[in-house]
């Protein structure tokens, strides 16, 4: 089983910088807030550290994750909400889409009242308790829960208010623009293929709904013919996976088809219709093919 915060040195790492990642100097390194607003601001990194904080536990997910992949990590951030900065740089009336762009010339926008009606946005510095590595976007990135990680840009630089959409580096190649978290479970015990000793058994894995949350986790032993409910731990936020477990005895020797689903918080089942990851994430059940024998 994963522990329910992801080890830095594990958090999954996803770049379109084939050639390497920017190294950003951070006593050089300043954060321009600026477009259609009534303030422009300038701010280094302590200045940015200065201004009030908050941490949240927040799970990220990559678009690009598989089914039952291990692209999804949980971690503790700190860092400025990003309304707060907007609002000390005083948007226009006609700026009602916050533009962002990265070191590394990567681009992204959020409609701006997505951005007022939901404090949990941050531009981040921080990650477990220590600036950000520079795998993750030193000196900072932005954050967006319930959104997969296309939508967080790392290595920040600007952000902009502007009068429309601006359309980011992945949704150029075709990629859904909204970035969605979709519901989804998976198992971490057992793994697929694995030969199990006939007795009693821990199963279990993470589920995950975005901002929605998790209210039931399912599985299934004999192929999907029927359903038992396992329990979950409580989230450590209300933006982050739950560890579930249960505990399984196979009736008898052979080989089971074991399948997981999880409910959000709005009574809506996870879909059950494969799909993969492109362009909007991909959906369907983790099955996984076990043999058990003595």
């Amino acid at each position: 089983m994963v522990p329910a915060v992801t080890p830095v040195q594990n958090f999954y790492v996803v770049s379109k910088n084939l050639g390497g990642d920017p190294v950003v100097d951070g006593q050089t390194w300043r954060l321009r807030v600026g477009g259609l607003v009534d303030r422009s601001l300038t701010l280094s990194l302590g200045e940015l550290r200065a201004l009030p904080s908050i941490e949240e536990y927040v799970t990220l997910a990559c678009i690009s994750n598989n089914v039952g992949g291990n692209l999804m990590s949980t971690g503790n951030f700190r860092g400025v909400r990003l309304r707060d900065l907007l609002t000390m740089a005083s948007p226009q009336s006609q700026g009602t889409w916050v533009a962002f762009r990265a070191r590394d010339d990567y681009t992204e926008s959020l409609p701006l009242g997505l951005v007022q009606a939901t404090p949990e946005i941050l531009v981040a510095y921080e990650l477990d308790g220590a600036p950000l590595p520079v795998n993750h976007g030193f000196p900072a990135r932005v954050l967006i829960p319930g959104h997969y990680g296309m939508k967080a840009p790392k290595w920040l630089e600007s952000i902009d208010l502007v009068s429309q959409e601006a359309r980011g580096y992945w949704e150029q190649q075709g990629w859904d623009h909204n970035a969605l978290v979709k519901t989804t479970a998976r198992f971490d015990l057992p793994r697929d293929g694995e030969i199990l000793k006939l007795g009693a058994m821990e199963i279990g894995g993470v589920a995950f709904a975005g901002t929605r949350g998790v209210s039931k986790v399912e599985y299934s032993t004999n192929g999907g013919a029927g359903w038992e409910v396992a329990p979950f731990d409580a989230p450590l936020s209300p933006l982050t996976w739950v560890l579930w477990r249960a505990t399984w005895t196979p009736p008898k020797e052979g080989a089971y088809r074991l399948i997981v689903r999880a409910t959000d918080a709005a009574g809506a089942l996870q879909d059950s219709h494969a799909a993969p990851s492109y362009p909007s994430g991909s959906s369907g059940y983790h099955t996984i093919q076990v043999n058990v024998s003595r």
